[in-house]
C-alpha cells in the first residue's frame, strides 16, 4: 500500500485541503516552502502516463484551484509544478507538488552539465522525437 493510499484510508494523518472520489490533495510531509501540497489520484497510478483522462482532468482543475488559493493566501513570488516518474518517484504513486516560492527561498535547480549540447546537435537529437 503506497503512502497516499494509507492517507486515503486514514491509516496516516494529513492536511487534506481537496478529496474527491478519484483525486486527493494534501500537504507535503517535507515541504519546500509553507503551502506545499501534493495532489494525487486516490488509486496507484505509477506514473503520468498511467493517468485516466478523467483523473488526469480532475488533477488539473485541482492545480488551478490551488494556485488561485496559495496566491491568495501566501501571495507568492511565484509557484512552481513539479512531477516525478520511474525511479525518481519515491512514491510509487503519481503526484503534482505545487508549492509557493519566494525571493531567497533557496530552492534550486541544480544541473551536472549532461543535458548541455550546442544547439545544432540539440535539433538533430530532437527531431526524432
Amino acid at each position: 500500500m503506497t503512502i497516499v493510499e494509507q492517507i486515503v484510508a486514514r491509516q496516516l494523518e494529513a492536511a487534506i485541503v481537496y478529496e474527491s472520489e478519484h483525486v486527493i490533495a494534501f500537504a507535503d510531509h517535507d515541504p519546500i516552502n509553507v503551502g506545499h501540497i501534493l495532489i494525487c489520484p486516490v488509486k496507484p497510478y505509477e506514473s503520468f502516463i498511467d493517468l485516466p483522462d478523467t483523473i488526469y482532468a480532475e488533477i488539473t482543475e485541482v492545480a488551478r484551484d490551488l494556485f488561485k488559493r496559495i496566491e491568495r493566501l501566501y501571495q507568492p513570488d511565484g509557484i512552481s509544478f513539479i512531477q516525478n516518474n520511474g525511479k525518481c518517484n519515491e512514491l510509487d504513486h503519481y503526484h503534482l507538488h505545487i508549492f509557493p516560492r519566494f525571493e531567497g527561498d533557496g530552492f534550486g535547480w541544480t544541473s551536472n552539465d549532461l543535458g548541455i549540447q550546442p544547439v545544432e546537435k540539440l535539433r538533430e537529437m530532437l527531431a526524432q522525437l
